[in-house]
């Protein structure tokens, strides 16, 4: 879980003490300082000592900033297990081997948002590990479009492809403990077909509307029979399906929005071309420019869930 001292990784770190985790969960708060070794390479030995020390001091600073933190989830999970890191570096670059050489099977960050242009940065940082991310990701944001808090997820949207990756999502809600209040929507959303064959030659609009009918038609069949699981698995939980036209970022952010939406789940990449020809891209897009939390599921090469 990286960590800085923004109110941002405060709502991140309180999203954890909320949950339910199993016993023996491990957590790493990690902060990523910056790399000064570069910058004294070329300044005088005085210059470089004087360098040495601040970096020093910033980072006992940030040990201090971890451990209160860390202190805080033991008081509240003493079932779980949670310790403390720093390291310096380009800080994606360094999220991101962090989880692989610690084998994380899911990075937490909270995210400035894309309208707080001060604090930029972290969106960026943020962006570009879910580019990367080798496991599941949340990205908690302190208030939704609506005002509420990120503990309040009333209305869930989630995004459905096809791909392992957007089983591996459907199988997490499936799994997830929701209250009768919320509400879900699975949505799929398919390019329009006249873009995909308008260029193909002798074949008219006729044909193009009549094989969008059916291409919808099937995908809403195969949407039905996952919104049927969903409900025999959640039952008090209402769930409805709903298949889209249009290009996948644009048309989730627009439901999102006239939905009110909480929370977005979503998968971590597409296999498949005929439904959004990169859903990393959209993933990512939409964990930059959502207006609520986002949860983005990675399955394992075998298909099973990485949490």
């Amino acid at each position: 879980m990286p960590i800085d001292d923004s109110s941002y990784s405060d709502a991140a770190v309180s999203s954890i003490g909320a949950r339910q985790w199993p016993s023996g969960t491990q957590f790493l708060l990690y902060s990523v300082l910056n790399d000064y070794n570069r910058l004294m390479k070329y300044l005088p030995s005085s210059g470089a000592q004087k360098l040495q020390r601040l970096k020093d001091e910033q980072e006992q600073e940030v040990i201090r900033m971890l451990l209160r933190r860390c202190a805080e989830l033991r008081g509240s999970l003493p079932e779980v297990h949670t310790d403390v890191a720093v390291d310096d570096g380009e800080p994606a670059a360094k999220i991101i081997e962090t989880a692989i050489d610690w084998d994380a099977q899911l990075i937490i960050m909270g995210s400035h948002g894309r309208h707080d242009v001060q604090l930029h940065a972290l969106g960026s940082v943020t962006a570009q590990v879910v580019e990367k991310i080798p496991c599941s990701m949340e990205v908690i944001r302190i208030l939704n479009r609506t005002g509420k808090t990120w503990q309040d997820q009333r209305r869930v949207l989630i995004c459905y492809d096809g791909s392992e990756n957007s089983r591996a999502a459907l199988d997490w809600v499936a799994r997830g403990s929701w209250s009768p209040q919320q509400e879900l929507v699975v949505v799929c959303v398919l390019n329009m077909v006249e873009d995909k064959i308008g260029a193909v030659p002798g074949l008219n609009y006729r044909k193009a509307n009549q094989l969008q009918r059916e291409a919808v038609a099937a995908v809403q069949n195969e949407l039905d029979s996952h919104v049927r699981r969903l409900r025999s698995r959640l039952p008090e939980i209402t769930i409805v399906g709903q298949v889209l036209e249009g290009h996948a970022v644009e048309t989730i952010l627009e439901l999102a929005e006239k939905f009110l939406t909480d929370l977005i789940v979503i998968g971590a990449h597409s296999e498949q071309a005929d439904i959004d020809t990169s859903i990393g891209s959209v993933a990512k897009r939409i964990a930059c420019n959502s207006r609520c939390c986002v949860k983005i599921v990675r399955a394992n090469l075998n298909g099973s869930l990485i949490k």
